[in-house]
């Protein structure tokens, strides 16, 4: 196979270096090129706070849940390439896994080791070629032809078969920053627009509520987020989160949240705010709240009998009287909160929106443009954090690439 018939990877995430994995594997050489000078930022960044939470525990059928309106295509990919599949391949590089909180599954080696064995088993074939700070720029006038910008000049590569895991337009730094859209556009294919998910929200706090907010962030010994960590549980239209949620200056933060972000930006669009169900005492039942209040409460104030008889106190007692100003403690377990706005693109840990799926056909390839593939965040799915998003990235990267061995077998 000569140089010209290599296949062309372009971006360097989990997806694309999974492609390029997959390709050495089987033989067929392999280019990999990124617009960032080394691959696999934003791989890093996943495992930046908390371990890498790789995958999740459970059945194709029970997961593909999690990957809203597209239940069954998601289906179809997990059972290809399973959370099975992919803990066994982080063996390959060097990484035992456990199991976490709610079925979330980590690695026992921190990321930049396993991108590292990853890297070095990549560079150690004669195979592969790394092509950094080139920066994809559109489509060229026939098929198979690719234009890059390198170094500040124009570059044209060709490639009978190439792989787009570009990404979406979460976390620029990472090289990740969307500029393919208006290529793919100026090329005839239907892009949803890039959002934000698996983000913080925006709620319109008083002053003093943000005010002790501070106060907690600026005390906080361990981490800002854990000194505003709050054992509460939301719904958004009967949807319940699953989580930890984080009061922030601006609103709130946390897996508690990005679990029902889906349902939160659906709201947003159709009535331009979304009305949250809060819980503040998600840990004691309706009945055993009733209960407890019948208790007197004689002299104390209400912030000291909310302690003492329902153990809330500090910045879970300002949250409930910021929520229920008249301090009726039988509605604890039922309060409003809106929520006004989602946090910038920037900010979020991962987009939605990307190519149009109905741009696709099964394993993933663009219709318009036989031998190119779109894998990863590139397309438009979104799933919420807890191992969903990068079991996602692995599984479209393995559709993929397993059809371009069978093209090329």
């Amino acid at each position: 196979m000569g140089k010209d018939e290599r296949v062309l990877i372009i971006g360097a995430g989990p997806a694309g270096l999974f492609c390029a994995y997959r390709l050495i594997e089987a033989g067929i050489p392999v280019l990999l090129t990124d617009r960032m000078t080394s691959p696999g930022r934003k791989f890093l960044l996943a495992g930046a706070s908390g371990g890498l939470n790789c995958t999740h525990r459970g059945t194709p059928e029970e997961l593909s849940l999690k990957y809203y309106g597209n239940e069954a295509l998601f289906k179809g990919l997990l059972s290809d390439f399973s959370p099975a599949n992919l803990t066994n391949w982080y063996k390959t590089m060097g990484s035992d896994t456990f199991v976490g909180n709610g079925g979330k599954i980590f690695t026992k080696l921190e990321a930049p080791e396993i991108l590292k064995h990853w890297l070095e088993y990549l560079n150690a074939s004669p195979l592969f070629e790394f092509k950094g700070c080139c920066e994809f720029t559109g489509f060229g006038d026939r098929p198979g032809l690719f234009m890059f910008r390198q170094g500040g000049q124009a570059l044209e590569l060709e490639a009978d078969y190439a792989v787009f895991a570009l990404g979406g337009g979460s976390r620029p730094e990472t090289g990740s920053n969307g500029a393919w859209v208006n290529a793919f556009q100026a090329a005839g294919i239907q892009v949803a627009p890039l959002r934000a998910a698996n983000c913080g929200v925006q709620v319109p706090w008083s002053q003093y509520l943000r005010q002790r907010i501070a106060e907690a962030e600026g005390e906080g010994t361990a981490s800002r987020a854990g000194a505003t960590s709050l054992d509460i549980a939301l719904a958004c239209n009967g949807s319940p989160s699953t989580g930890e949620v984080v009061l922030t200056g601006y609103g709130l933060e946390g897996s508690g949240v990005y679990s029902i972000g889906y349902c939160i930006r659906q709201e947003l669009d159709k009535r331009g705010c979304c009305c949250l169900t809060a819980d503040l005492l998600p840990g004691l039942s309706a009945r055993q709240l009733e209960r407890r209040l019948e208790k007197p409460r004689g002299k104390n104030s209400l912030s000291n009998y909310a302690r003492k008889v329902l153990g809330l106190s500090g910045l879970s007692f300002v949250l409930f009287k910021e929520l229920q100003p008249e301090g009726d403690l039988s509605r604890i377990k039922n309060l409003n909160l809106t929520v006004t706005g989602l946090r910038p693109l920037e900010e979020a840990i991962s987009s939605a929106g990307g190519v149009c799926l109905s741009e696709l056909d099964e394993n993933l390839m663009l219709k318009s443009r036989p031998g190119c593939f779109v894998v990863g965040e590139m397309a438009d799915w979104e799933a919420p954090t807890g191992g969903y998003l990068l079991q996602g990235c692995f599984s479209t990267a393995y559709r993929a690439s397993e059809k371009i061995i069978d093209l090329l077998s």
